[in-house]
């Protein structure tokens, strides 16, 4: 192994991939992106994500279980995303109708505060 070279990943109690603990992201803003879906920009806190796990979205009104369907990292398209990371997840199961919407100049606007600070985390 030479200087310059990466560790192979440890695996943790939960079976992600990760430097430290499971899968646990903190979102920081929900926008819908036209022919993309839903995304949802924030930190991952700990654990890693790929492309095609499934997490569960915790909602005040209960989790839902969500698929992400893609990852961007600084606006590149990414396999996955470890702790530390800020990234956007685009996920399958929550539906850009369900972001929830305010009345603003022209008509109703999406208001993502009420998901401000959701975490997102590896399915148990």
């Amino acid at each position: 192994m030479g200087i310059f070279s990466r560790r192979p990943a440890a695996r943790d109690a939960a079976g992600t991939d990760g430097p430290a603990g499971p899968f646990r992201f903190t979102v920081e803003r929900v926008f819908a992106v036209p022919a993309r879906g839903v995304v949802f920009t924030g930190t991952v806190t700990s654990g890693t994500v790929r492309v095609g796990q499934s997490a569960q979205l915790r909602l005040a009104d209960g989790p839902r279980t969500v698929t992400v369907e893609a990852i961007d990292v600084r606006r590149r398209k990414r396999t996955g995303a470890a702790a530390g990371e800020e990234a956007g997840l685009y996920l399958a199961g929550f539906p850009a109708a369900e972001i929830p919407r305010v009345l603003g100049h022209g008509g109703a606007v999406q208001d993502d505060s009420a998901l401000r600070g959701t975490e997102i985390v590896a399915e148990p």
